[in-house]
């Protein structure tokens, strides 16, 4: 846990007392990965994007691993313009103490963070940590009560093919 910047994710939940398990694994390319490399289902993977706002926060949406993000929703939800919206990324950090790959919605930066609607009721759930190679095992209810002034809204669907 050393590697990690002082005041990222781990540190945040180890401030409040809140109980998380830290798990090491390889480095992998998706939530279908996460879940082999983890041992667990898709529905108990909360996978978070980052988006870059142009003169804003940076945005992010905390989303059970088998679903899709509705962008238009998630802009509504967070009350932000769509315009100059884009996915953090190579040459964009995905906020303070994040990686990309391990993008956790627990961060030391202010950013505006949407939970999907039904991530609450999800029970014990693995998330990124803030770094590629290790995530969360966290009760969901926790991790969003880590998350100051994050919402919670119907911002993503099912796919019409199943879990991806």
């Amino acid at each position: 846990m050393n590697a990690l910047a002082p005041m990222g994710p781990p540190g945040i939940l180890a401030s409040p007392g809140v109980f998380f398990r830290l798990y090491e694994q390889r480095e992998v390319a998706g939530p279908v990965e996460v879940c082999e490399a983890w041992g667990v289902p898709l529905e108990r993977i909360v996978e978070t994007l980052a988006f870059v706002v142009p003169e804003g926060p940076r945005l992010a949406a905390a989303l059970s691993g088998r679903v899709r993000l509705r962008c238009g929703a998630l802009v509504g939800a967070a009350g932000i313009r769509r315009a100059g919206l884009s996915s953090a990324g190579a040459g964009r950090p995905a906020g303070a103490g994040l990686q990309p790959g391990g993008v956790c919605p627990v961060s030391a930066d202010r950013a505006v963070v949407v939970f999907g609607g039904t991530a609450g009721g999800l029970g014990r759930v693995r998330c990124g940590s803030g770094r590629r190679g290790s995530g969360f095992g966290i009760e969901a209810a926790e991790l969003m009560a880590a998350v100051p002034a994050a919402a919670t809204a119907s911002v993503a669907d099912l796919p019409a093919d199943g879990p991806t």
